[in-house]
């Protein structure tokens, strides 16, 4: 089967009318038979999904949670105000932001993806997206995806079953690669240690570098002041 040439995020996206126009035409005209499939198990996921959800009730849920946010991140949600106006793209990316924030069962209260806010985390397998606490088989191959909110530094770090620590992204890095989000370069191949593996995004709007992040992941203690993370954990097991 042909490579994806499109992430998941950029199919939900366009399923919702919320993608760029230049890039929803060029996905018309360039998507793979790879994304095409997604495409539709995508289609079909979120109608199935939406079938069992009150999106009305979902949006206003939501709506609560952001009001309650501190006045420094809800100044921040300008785009929370324009799907509150309405309209018909308002409402394809109020469905959008119920799938994303509550596929795969309802969360906790403070469970909401801009809490804390400032950059999530997809991990791509070969075929599929991964969510946290799914399981992989050793030497699978992998790609990271973020999203930050706006253009400052990035770094992905990796803690092993056996408590061994990996800058994947940059790989092997001393210091926060620039990125404005988007799927990063290069895919990695988890090793055969066996359990479990925690993958850590960390952004900041400044530059820094990564010793004091590492040794605080590993620790699981309080990150440097500036930074913010986001977590997948994925479970190793023989195929």
């Amino acid at each position: 089967m042909a490579e994806r040439g499109y992430t998941d995020l950029e199919l939900e996206r366009f399923l919702a009318g919320d993608l760029p126009a230049a890039r929803a035409a060029e996905l018309k005209a360039k998507a793979t038979i790879a994304d095409r499939t997604r495409l539709d198990e995508l289609r079909a996921e979120h109608q199935a999904f939406l079938a069992d959800v009150d999106v009305a009730a979902e949006v206003r849920a939501i709506g609560k949670k952001l009001g309650a946010l501190e006045p420094e991140r809800k100044g921040r949600a300008t785009w929370w105000r324009w799907i509150w106006a309405g309209g018909a793209l308002a409402a394809a990316a109020a469905v959008l932001l119920v799938v994303m924030f509550r596929k795969g069962g309802a969360p906790a209260d403070d469970d909401l993806g801009i809490k804390g806010g400032e950059i999530t985390l997809v991990i791509h397998g070969e075929s599929k997206r991964f969510a946290s606490g799914d399981a992989v088989v050793p030497g699978a191959r992998i790609r990271f995806e973020v999203a930050t909110p706006r253009q400052g530094y990035v770094a992905v770090v990796g803690v092993d079953g056996a408590g061994a620590t990996t800058v994947y992204f940059p790989y092997g890095g001393a210091q926060a690669a620039s990125s404005g989000g988007g799927l990063l370069p290069g895919a990695i191949a988890l090793d055969a240690t066996p359990g479990t593996e925690r993958f850590f995004a960390v952004y900041g709007e400044h530059p820094f570098t990564l010793d004091a992040v590492v040794s605080a992941l590993r620790g699981g203690k309080p990150l440097p002041p500036g930074l913010t993370s986001a977590e997948v954990t994925l479970h190793k097991q023989p195929p």
